[in-house]
């Protein structure tokens, strides 16, 4: 079967033909119908780390058709269409048994430490699937993952009716933020950014104020826009920049979400002890808020249309990398063979 895969010591991604996975007790064989590009793979895409040996198919905003199922798979049935969480848990630890699965003391992703969905069929582990909603398409689900990312790191947070929050980087994340605190959570929101298509498009999407870095100076703007700090800042962009930005134009008392993963960064932490700021890491989701995220879509109480226009075959994976690499758009997304009847609408699975 057709693949997109990681060589972890080489820049870029490889199509080539892999075996068909094998189907474990407890897992399920899902037919990938779509499958997103998001800012994680083009992380991996660019990412060169010779000491990781193991060659990977990539891709986790997976959503595609049950095709088999585990002898011990009895709650998952043939033929219905689903959403994959990325989170893998050991299912043994205390926060597994709480249901914190995204803070698993062995946690596992799907497309980052074992085999994605950039492919044709990928074996997950029944309990990561969730059946979709009557009539959702199959391109429009992919969007769940990021949704529920999202989702996740406002609940850390406590938003309230009138709040100003401050969202830095207009891409999926920030726009599908900016959705959900506008419509679900009725907050202000200034959108900070460096392109001004992207933050136009935030403002169409729901934004108070944008406001841009090749402009202004983002903290004084925010400040000035929101009467002396966001309550709350929602960090989005993956920058560490973004990062000093955001403890900067907090409010005293006032709280920022880290959404993107820092490793080794730069910046000023003065902000945020003088302000006695909450400073919040949110990783990826639980099983609650995916599927939360799937309900919202399936309503469209968000707007995914701008994040779904861009749709290239699995076999044009490279040309797909390079139009979002070369920011021509905010996302692609990869789709089953033509002949496979296309990922526009799967039949309703029971429940639904």
């Amino acid at each position: 079967m057709l693949a997109v895969v990681k060589d972890p010591a080489k820049r870029g991604i490889i199509l080539e033909d892999v075996p068909l996975p094998t189907v474990g007790p407890w897992e399920v064989l899902v037919r990938v119908r779509a499958v997103g590009i998001c800012g994680s793979d083009q992380r991996i895409y660019a990412e060169v780390n010779p000491a990781r040996r193991r060659r990977f198919v990539i891709g986790h905003e997976i959503a595609g058709e049950v095709v088999a199922v585990g002898e011990r798979v009895t709650e998952v049935a043939l033929g219905v269409p689903v959403g994959v969480e990325i989170c893998i848990g050991c299912g043994i630890c205390r926060h597994c048994k709480v249901g914190r699965v995204n803070l698993c003391e062995k946690l596992e992703e799907l497309g980052v430490t074992v085999d994605g969905g950039m492919t044709e069929f990928v074996a997950v582990p029944s309990r990561n699937v969730h059946v979709l909603p009557r009539g959702l398409p199959f391109a429009r689900a992919v969007l769940a993952d990021p949704l529920a990312c999202v989702i996740r790191g406002l609940e850390m947070i406590p938003v309230t009716s009138g709040s100003w929050v401050a969202v830095l980087g207009p891409g999926q994340m920030g726009l599908l933020a900016t959705q959900v605190l506008k419509r679900i959570l009725r907050a202000r929101v200034v959108m900070i950014g460096t392109r001004a298509d992207r933050l136009a498009l935030a403002r169409a999407m729901g934004a108070d104020e944008v406001v841009n870095l090749r402009e202004r100076d983002a903290v004084a703007a925010v400040r000035e826009l929101t009467d002396g700090g966001a309550d709350f800042v929602y960090e989005a962009a993956g920058s560490a920049q973004a990062l000093g930005q955001g403890i900067a134009m907090a409010r005293k008392g006032g709280a920022v979400v880290m959404l993107t993963v820092h490793r080794e960064v730069q910046v000023d932490l003065e902000p945020a002890v003088r302000g006695e700021l909450h400073l919040v890491g949110a990783i990826c989701y639980t099983y609650r808020e995916y599927q939360r995220a799937l309900a919202l879509l399936a309503e469209e109480q968000v707007d995914v249309e701008p994040l779904t226009r861009h749709v290239f075959p699995l076999a044009q994976a490279a040309e797909a990398f390079d139009f979002v690499l070369s920011r021509q758009g905010i996302k692609a997304i990869l789709v089953a063979p033509p002949d496979d009847g296309g990922p526009e609408r799967p039949p309703a699975g029971p429940g639904a």
